[in-house]
């Protein structure tokens, strides 16, 4: 499958089972419970279940996902960026989350600008969407950089929680 091209500093790469103790990690980040959501990731094992269930269904199902993204020649994940098909959204989702030691350096900005041209250029799509915590003012902004703007405020249809919702267009 295709992923994102790289960028100056970063790759991507489709998500393996083996990847496991980086989602573990990742994913019990209280700043990714608070910002994203609790996925009730509690062991390595559970890891490996979402990776297969939710990553490579995605990639197979819709020949998109959330790619791992690492540091230009280097095999260490430092976060995940990509598109989501959303419970509720007719069009793809833009989603990242980045370990907090890779925060605030411009790496999701980076990997979501190479996300869009993916988007765009390669699949070919129109419209992307992206939801955000009304309460999560980081992400807002890097969604408003990258080409996004706000849409509307919402109930997230799985648990009735507020968002915000911001809409993309290609060029």
């Amino acid at each position: 499958m295709k992923v994102p091209a790289p960028t100056e500093r970063l790759q991507f790469r489709e998500a393996r089972e083996a990847d496991a103790a980086f989602f573990f990690e990742l994913m019990n980040q209280e700043s990714y419970i608070r910002g994203i959501a609790d996925r009730g990731i509690t062991s390595q094992e559970k890891a490996a279940e979402h990776i297969r269930e939710k990553h490579t269904a995605s990639y197979e199902r819709n020949g998109f996902g959330l790619w791992l993204v690492e540091k230009t020649g280097c095999r260490t994940p430092i976060g995940i960026s990509g598109l989501v098909d959303r419970e509720g959204f007719d069009i793809p989702d833009l989603g990242y989350g980045f370990l907090d030691a890779h925060t605030a350096k411009g790496y999701a900005r980076e990997a979501a600008l190479s996300v869009l041209e993916f988007a765009e250029n390669t699949l070919k799509l129109s419209a992307l969407c992206a939801i955000v915590s009304p309460d999560n003012t980081r992400s807002s902004h890097l969604l408003k950089m990258v080409g996004f703007t706000f849409s509307k405020q919402n109930s997230y249809p799985p648990t009735g929680e507020p968002i915000d919702v911001y809409l993309w267009n290609a060029r």
